[in-house]
């Protein structure tokens, strides 16, 4: 977690992506190649079946320009005590952007509970809260532990120096019983 500022937080939030590109990669490219190297394809023979090749070459432009992106896609938060910076690289280059941490007013919590999951685990998210644009709300903690949850939170609000915002929940409504 780091003792003191700047707390600096990093994330790939396409490499939970890249299995689509790869699948399609063997698909398109592996699965073909393998097929030329298997029959002894020649050049020759290669070139008058161009539609293997064309495959191929396209399947591999395509899929690697994907596997790239998902690759290099990544996105870093560095806060101190003056600042809030967001830097993207990769697909995410746009999103670079710097803050003074004064526009923040609050650390909000968050606590998701999953009960289709195997397992039903609770998440639980710590974020930036921006005074005016939502969308320079930043998230800068999200796990499974609220044990680590609790830790974070604590030292987090104690360096940043902001408020504790806990989610507010809504009242369940009891379901009704028809009365005869």
């Amino acid at each position: 977690m780091g003792g003191d500022l700047p707390l600096r937080f990093e994330t790939r939030p396409l490499v939970g992506q890249v299995v689509w590109p790869l699948l399609g990669f063997v698909l398109l490219v592996v699965l073909p190649g393998a097929y030329a190297l298997d029959q002894g394809l020649s050049l020759a023979l290669l070139r008058e079946q161009w539609m293997l090749p064309l495959v191929g070459v396209l399947g591999l432009f395509v899929t690697g320009t994907r596997i790239v992106r998902c690759l290099t896609t990544r996105l870093e938060v560095v806060v101190t005590a003056s600042e809030v910076s967001l830097r993207g690289a990769g697909a995410l280059s746009a999103f670079t952007w710097n803050e003074p941490l004064a526009h923040y007013v609050s650390l909000d919590c968050e606590r998701r509970h999953h009960p289709d999951w195997i397992g039903a685990q609770d998440e639980y998210g710590i974020a930036l809260t921006h005074r005016k644009d939502p969308e320079r709300n930043v998230v800068v903690h999200w796990s499974r532990d609220s044990r680590r949850f609790e830790d974070r939170l604590a030292r987090y609000a104690q360096l940043l120096r902001l408020p504790v915002r806990q989610e507010q929940r809504a009242p369940v409504a009891q379901p009704r019983v028809a009365r005869r």
